[in-house]
């Protein structure tokens, strides 16, 4: 009779390269969201023509669609970037992770200081926008990396005092 056998390799794998793979998608969506979004509205900037047809503008609906699309999809990732990281910190059994982890958090957050500082400089509507889209984006990614460097000063903490 067949008996079961515990498998002596974790699989830790699997969740990992799951949650970076979906996280991947989900910038890759946004990414041509946005692409797909700056040409159709650079196609909606062309001379107009003159037709026999009715026209039927449809450049607010398409235009909002690309940009929640886009936006959904940048939220969806920085959630999964942090689930991500969360991940690694538990399967992590290396120190070094915690020092890695706090200097990325703290130049994502910086960089969000100095994107902020830029957007409250510029002079034009479009160039703020964009500075003020960056500064959020980082932003974002550095509150989705908190938990994770909680849970990595937690585990360092307590490997301390062992």
């Amino acid at each position: 009779m067949p008996t079961a056998t515990a498998d002596p390799r974790p699989r830790t794998g699997r969740t990992t390269r799951a949650l970076g793979t979906l996280t991947a998608i989900a910038f890759a969506i946004a990414v041509i969201a946005r692409l797909a979004l700056d040409r159709y509205e650079a196609s909606a900037a062309l001379p107009v023509r003159y037709t026999s047809e009715l026209p039927v503008d449809r450049y607010p609906v398409v235009s909002t669609l690309l940009a929640q699309v886009a936006v959904a999809s940048i939220g969806v990732g920085v959630l999964l970037f942090g689930a991500l990281l969360v991940v690694v910190v538990r399967r992590s059994r290396r120190r070094p992770v915690v020092p890695w982890l706090v200097g990325g958090t703290v130049l994502l957050a910086l960089g969000a200081a100095v994107a902020s500082v830029v957007a409250s400089e510029q002079t034009t509507f479009v160039a703020m926008t964009e500075w003020s889209t960056w500064r959020t984006a980082l932003a974002g990614l550095a509150a989705a990396c908190l938990p994770a460097v909680c849970l990595a000063a937690l585990r360092a903490r307590t490997e301390r005092t062992r």
